[in-house]
């Protein structure tokens, strides 16, 4: 999934917080969906597309 849109952040802590958000939402939305979350994973980018850091989906489910 790509998202055009994206989300303005001021530093790479604030760019931390809301792609832990966005994992919360994409796994709220499919609360009850049988998922291989280990097979995804979130890369915040800068405005040029580079790579920032990247987040498996599994982080944080134990």
């Amino acid at each position: 999934m790509l998202d055009d849109e994206g989300v303005e952040v001021r530093d790479l802590d604030q760019a931390w917080a809301q792609a832990l958000k966005a994992i919360a939402e994409l796994r709220q939305e499919a609360e009850g969906d049988f998922i291989e979350w280990d097979r995804w994973r979130l890369d915040a980018t800068d405005s040029m597309g580079k790579v920032l850091f990247s987040i498996k989906l599994t982080y944080g489910l134990h």
